[in-house]
């Protein structure tokens, strides 16, 4: 009896042995499934993005891009320096081998845009006209005309394969989640400040990437009263102008030669008049000419003298 205990008990030593080492296996053989998984998922993934973009349209969303980025940060988008130009960075980002299509939207009657500059770049110009509509207003009829032209794009060339959206606003959320239903990569070119808070488009692109660090602009922060005596240099310097002198100098007019003259942000010149107003260095006066009464700015007559003196010495 005691030899036949002594064998069982070595049977069930091996027994258990042998189990320990199946055991051992197959978690070995589970660790090497998920590493040979991962590593699969993670090329296809890969090769997905870059058998998608051999095949690319870019869809630019001008008007918004054109006016966010100047009004907010004064960054023409057609930037002279290559690597701070939109237009540049995305031929560079693509390839001139991959882009299969290049359009901007724009009522280029509106935006002060070089065409023959955005035409040496190879870029399709599609004028949308706005019928003088103010900025919110072109934007939105930009949108409209550039989800028409994707959505018949992917029908009639489905050879595109990555549809490449520029845009500062949530609006092209509705034309690039019908592009994620056609099996189409989508690439996202948007500004942070600028999109909706309670709707994240980013979450309707495999990519994202933030216009502001693309194109290098500068973020820095403007103090609105470091330009309240070269405003009101300004101000005189263009009264005294002898071919202003039948001209108003309207607020919208202000404004856009504030930042001009001034190379601010739109939004930085707009804070400069309010302090101008605030201050009582300037007021407003309706004055009728040729074309009928307008607001005309001026400098308060008690601070003229005071700024032609200064801007004379």
């Amino acid at each position: 009896m005691s030899d036949d205990r002594m064998a069982h008990a070595q049977r069930r030593r091996l027994d258990e042995e042998t189990r320990n080492q199946n055991s051992s296996n197959d978690s070995a053989l589970r660790t090497f499934s998920q590493v040979i998984t991962s590593a699969v998922k993670e090329a296809m993934a890969t090769g997905t993005s870059r058998g998608a973009k051999s095949n690319v349209a870019v869809f630019v969303d001008y008007d918004n891009v054109y006016w966010t980025l100047m009004n907010r940060y004064r960054h023409d988008p057609d930037h002279e320096d290559p690597q701070r130009n939109l237009f540049d960075r995305l031929w560079e980002e693509y390839g001139l081998d991959n882009i299969r299509m290049f359009k901007a939207y724009a009522d280029f009657e509106q935006v002060d845009a070089n065409l023959t500059s955005l035409q040496k770049k190879r870029v399709q110009i599609r004028h949308v006209y706005a019928n003088g509509k103010n900025e919110d207003k072109a934007k939105n009829a930009s949108d409209i005309e550039l989800s028409i032209d994707a959505m018949e794009t992917s029908y009639s060339d489905p050879n595109i394969s990555c549809y490449v959206f520029v845009t500062a606003d949530s609006d092209m959320i509705p034309i690039m989640s019908r592009m994620l239903y056609r099996g189409k990569y989508v690439e996202l070119f948007y500004v942070e400040d600028a999109i909706a808070k309670h709707t994240d488009i980013r979450n309707y692109a495999h990519e994202s990437h933030d216009l502001l660090q693309f194109l290098r602009v500068d973020i820095s922060p403007k103090n609105p009263a470091d330009y309240v005596e070269e405003a009101m240099r300004y101000i005189g310097e263009w009264h005294s102008q002898p071919a202003n002198k039948s001209k108003n100098l309207g607020p919208k007019w202000l404004r856009d030669g504030l930042a001009d003259s001034l190379s601010i942000p739109s939004n930085t010149a707009s804070q400069v008049i309010d302090l101008l107003h605030r201050g009582n260095f300037i007021r407003e006066e309706l004055r009728t000419n040729e074309y009928g009464t307008h607001k005309n700015i001026v400098l308060n007559n008690d601070l003229s003298v005071r700024t032609g003196a200064s801007g004379a010495s």
